[in-house]
């Protein structure tokens, strides 16, 4: 699961990692609003209450000096609160953080609301990003705002990446692409991958209701049905990640894989787990060309979906 840390006196934190960008976060705070891919983005993280924490970034060249971009940025909200009528100030220069192998600037404004910022630039990844902590004008926010800017990465250093939001927790390889996702209530859906390769991690709710009149390798091929198609499979029953499962090993058919013929197997691995504990349905299924089992078991074993996922082997056979 993910990391988190705790005091008698101060708020609970684990680490949010979305798009490369990762943060230690309070545990209230959780993804509301995402847009863009890993050249350009933008995602908004609230508490129960309002939006707390504002993230930008955008890929490419640099442009100019940050002082500049802040200059302008500034400029434009100062123009707004006159518009407003409201009164509007500017801390330049703060020493809230400063994120390893980064050039920042850290700045602080106050209108209706306060702003602790920092404007960030990263010469390995060519990544600009713009953190703003929000908070009340009378709120104190800079200790908190030295917690989360001190936390600040902005791109993976090995061959996966992590990705931790709500409390879901998973490694993708690094050049897999997001091609898409579904953050729903009821089922978060993340899919990696393209050019003939996919990867997928799926998390369902209310797995009891779901379960309540099927069993799981009924509820697994009703709703996995469309990938399915086409394909030569098999499935067991297995123990997976320390919870009652499925594991499936597939072959795209001849026909719609002629490829096959000169030893460019399609392959399709698949696990699907009852997480008791949260009350949950996981899938993990890498669908993709050539030998893929060291790739697949390895995804596996960082998804995470309860404490018993985290001591347990990613699977074993039932005995």
């Amino acid at each position: 699961m993910g990391s988190e840390q705790s005091s008698t006196r101060g708020p609970r934190y684990r680490t949010f990692a979305w798009q490369g960008v990762q943060l230690t976060l309070p545990t209230d705070w959780n993804l509301t609003v995402t847009r863009g891919d890993r050249k350009a983005g933008y995602l908004r993280l609230s508490d129960e209450y309002r939006t707390r924490l504002e993230v930008r970034w955008q890929q490419g060249k640099r442009q100019g000096l940050l002082s500049r971009t802040v200059d302008g940025y500034i400029e434009k909200l100062r123009k707004d609160a006159r518009k407003e009528k409201v009164s509007f100030s500017v801390q330049r220069g703060l020493k809230l953080a400063s994120p390893p192998g980064k050039e920042v600037e850290c700045y602080r404004w106050t209108g209706r609301q306060q702003a602790l910022a920092m404007l960030s630039w990263c010469p390995h990844c060519r990544r600009t990003t713009h953190l703003h902590l929000l908070g009340e004008p009378e709120e104190s926010l800079k200790n908190l705002a030295r917690t989360v800017f001190s936390s600040f990465r902005d791109h993976c250093e090995g061959a996966d990446e992590l990705w931790a939001f709500y409390d879901m927790r998973f490694r993708a390889p690094a050049g897999w692409p997001l091609k898409r996702h579904s953050l729903k209530a009821g089922l978060i859906r993340m899919s990696f991958g393209g050019r003939g390769r996919s990867l997928e991690f799926i998390r369902v709710s209310l797995a009891g209701t779901l379960l309540a009149a099927k069993s799981l390798a009924e509820w697994f091929g009703e709703f996995y049905g469309k990938p399915l198609k086409r394909k030569s499979f098999r499935i067991s029953e297995q123990t997976v990640k320390g919870h009652d499962g499925l594991m499936l090993r597939g072959e795209t058919s001849l026909f719609f894989n002629p490829l096959k013929v000169f030893g460019r197997r399609r392959v399709l691995r698949a696990a699907c787990w009852h997480c008791e504990p949260k009350n949950r349905l996981m899938i993990c299924a890498l669908d993709a060309f050539g030998r893929q089992s060291e790739l697949f078991e390895s995804v596996l074993a960082e998804f995470d979906c309860c404490e018993r996922s985290l001591t347990d082997v990613a699977f074993r056979e039932k005995k």
